[in-house]
């Protein structure tokens, strides 16, 4: 009988979810035992004593997640906090890279792509409005984010892009013994402004659209 009862009530502790429901129905466990405890064969004290260590275990567990939930919430706000700081700022993203070889002083001739390997060499291609191609090399490329400028590039065919205008910019790499790693073209972006959402902040990048802060390879 001692035990039937310990199994019934034991089901009827688990229904409950919260660290109070968990203490009550342990009292509830408890005051059926004693009542329906056979007297020649009392309630073994050890047991007791278990049965009360997993509900504090699992009361503590309930606390732990209450204490970890607002952690999460306050590092989600720290981040959104952070992200507005980011108005104002060029940011790279994945995208079509522009240079302008021209001479004005506000001219940019650089360009960025992210490198998941080292590269023996990384071929570049600089394609105007009308098709015209220009293509050059870097030598050595190590992995991570890289700028280069039009200076940098060497063994240009059929010649160096000719200055006065403006060339779309993309990017192959391929190592000596065949391997080809994989490259990803960079555009910079300027941050307008920042939206919150459940989900994160989203920077506002004008005509060049939207990213998550995880889609931001680099704060220039």
């Amino acid at each position: 009988a001692n035990h039937s009862v310990q199994t019934k009530t034991a089901a009827t502790a688990e229904s409950g979810t919260s660290s109070a429901d968990l203490m009550d129905n342990f009292m509830t466990l408890l005051v059926a035992q004693m009542q329906n405890q056979d007297p020649t064969n009392p309630m073994d004290d050890n047991q007791m004593t278990s049965q009360l260590a997993q509900f504090n275990t699992a009361a503590g567990v309930e606390k732990l997640n209450d204490t970890l939930n607002s952690v999460g919430t306050l590092v989600s706000s720290m981040q959104q906090m952070n992200a507005a700081e980011w108005v104002g700022r060029t940011v790279l993203v994945e995208g079509q890279p522009v240079v302008n070889n021209t001479d004005a002083d506000d001219a940019n001739t650089s360009f960025s792509f992210s490198l998941n390997s080292d590269a023996d060499r990384v071929e570049v291609a600089f394609t105007d409005k009308e098709g015209n191609t220009y293509r050059g090399t870097l030598k050595n490329v190590s992995a991570g984010v890289h700028s280069y400028s039009l200076d940098d590039v060497s063994d240009f065919q059929p010649s160096a892009p000719p200055k006065g205008t403006s060339y779309n910019v993309a990017f192959s790499a391929a190592n000596d013994d065949g391997n080809t790693p994989d490259i990803v073209a960079l555009k910079k972006a300027k941050v307008e402004s920042v939206a919150f959402s459940s989900s994160g902040s989203v920077l506002q990048l004008g005509v060049d659209g939207t990213a998550t802060l995880g889609e931001v390879y680099e704060i220039l």
